[in-house]
């Protein structure tokens, strides 16, 4: 890793720093789970950090952040689905005969009070959408990067983006109102 002088240090924390909570935001709806957010925010700005030196000063650092946010998360994702499932003695209880795996509901307060910043049948909702779609909305309607923006961390065409978006929405639209439905 390349040193900067502490100018170039200051200015990458100066631009950083008020992006942390959005980043924090974006990855806790990415990954559904507090430690892994975190970890995820800090690999982006270490990431970022590293190649300050390649963006392009006066364009959009909000958008260049987001996008290795997108391209850490679903490169971490990838990983994952390669590795295999191991299990360790240390999972297991006092007598040894069973095995306790993360059952992917998260129990941390910090996930409950952040989860309910979204209303429950939307967040309910986006869960369900399929990956591709469920980041593209996020990317756009929630954390406000235009279409160009979203396809560029997404590392694809925009007209990609509006397509999954567009089905994103839709999809979301009819899970609300069946929803809804139900409540009556």
């Amino acid at each position: 890793m390349r040193l900067f002088s502490s100018n170039q240090r200051r200015q990458f924390e100066k631009q950083a720093q008020p992006l942390s909570d959005s980043l924090y935001h974006a990855a806790l709806r990415l990954t559904r789970q507090t430690e892994w957010a975190e970890d995820l925010v800090q690999d982006t700005l270490i990431r970022a950090y590293e190649r300050y030196e390649l963006f392009q000063q006066g364009t959009n650092f909000r958008a260049w952040l987001f996008t290795i946010l997108t391209h850490t998360y679903l490169n971490n994702c990838e990983r994952v689905k390669r590795r295999p499932v191991t299990a360790s003695y240390d999972t297991a209880n006092d007598q040894g005969s069973t095995w306790e795996f993360p059952s992917g509901q998260e129990s941390d307060p910090a996930e409950i009070l952040t989860g309910g910043i979204l209303d429950e049948n939307l967040q309910r909702a986006l869960d369900a959408l399929a990956e591709d779609f469920r980041i593209a909305v996020l990317l756009v309607d929630m954390e406000e990067l235009s279409y160009q923006e979203a396809a560029d961390a997404l590392g694809v065409p925009i007209g990609t983006v509006r397509s999954r978006v567009s089905r994103g929405r839709g999809q979301l639209r009819q899970m609300l109102t069946a929803a809804t439905q139900q409540v009556k």
